[in-house]
């Protein structure tokens, strides 16, 4: 059987949501119900991604479609690494909820009433089920901190 990159991509997915799971299963209650909230339902879908790549190959050959293909994966890329450098700098309250607001605007096109839904959702979910209901602790971000004080 030839690896395609599909199939590589599938099993390096598969691979990193069963070791978090793993590595999930190791920590005391409280702290382990976010990797496996997280983990199990992405092992069970990589999984199925798998064997979907392996069952079906491509009989497609590469055509001009290829090059948009190629400018929509180099923008999900940037999105991404916009992505994690908010989180990481600002967390995720209030990285997410404006990251999410100007994906969906600027990166999909999306009208400015779904974006600001997106974003005013994302944040509900974030603030509200994560911080004040389940009362998880959410990464803070590290240039927060430094800069409030």
């Amino acid at each position: 059987m030839m690896f395609r990159g599909r199939i590589i991509t599938s099993l390096v997915m598969l691979a990193i949501f069963a070791v978090m799971t793993a590595i999930g299963l190791g920590y005391p209650d409280k702290a382990r119900m976010m990797p496996l909230l997280v983990g199990i339902p992405g092992t069970l879908l990589a999984l199925a991604q798998l064997i979907h790549d392996m069952r079906f190959r491509e009989t497609e050959t590469p055509t001009d479609e290829s090059a948009g293909e190629r400018r929509r994966e180099i923008a999900m890329f940037g999105w991404l690494a916009l992505f994690l450098a908010g989180i990481m700098g600002f967390g995720f309250i209030y990285a997410a909820p404006v990251l999410v607001l100007a994906f969906m605007r600027f990166g999909q096109k999306e009208s400015w009433t779904v974006a600001l839904a997106g974003g005013v959702g994302t944040w509900i979910i974030l603030y509200g089920v994560f911080t004040r209901l389940l009362e998880l602790f959410l990464f803070e971000g590290l240039l927060l901190p430094l800069l409030i004080g």
